[in-house]
């Protein structure tokens, strides 16, 4: 991690891109609009909650191992969110 600066704009550049792949496959899906809806919702929600982790670090614990356990629970976030795109779009 360079900076906390860089780590923003890459949550920040992953969340737009799964709210356009979101939002594409929306488009062309014929599923329950809430439960899109819901999906976008979660997608903007995670921009929040990993900036807001990014600017208060857990005290006690070492700065590398914090932002590498964030950095891996953020990329399981998006995959699971991902997935959640694809399942709904062929829904």
């Amino acid at each position: 991690m360079a900076s906390r600066k860089n780590l923003k704009k890459v949550i920040a550049f992953v969340v737009d891109e799964l709210a356009t792949e979101a939002f594409f496959a929306s488009y062309d899906a014929a599923g329950n609009t809430e439960e899109w809806v819901s999906l976008f919702n979660r997608i903007f929600g995670l921009n929040s909650e990993y900036v807001a982790r990014i600017n208060h670090v857990e005290p006690g614990m070492p700065a590398k191992k914090y932002f590498n356990a964030l950095c891996d629970s953020f990329n399981a976030d998006a995959k699971a969110l991902h997935d959640e795109i694809l399942t709904l779009a062929k829904a």
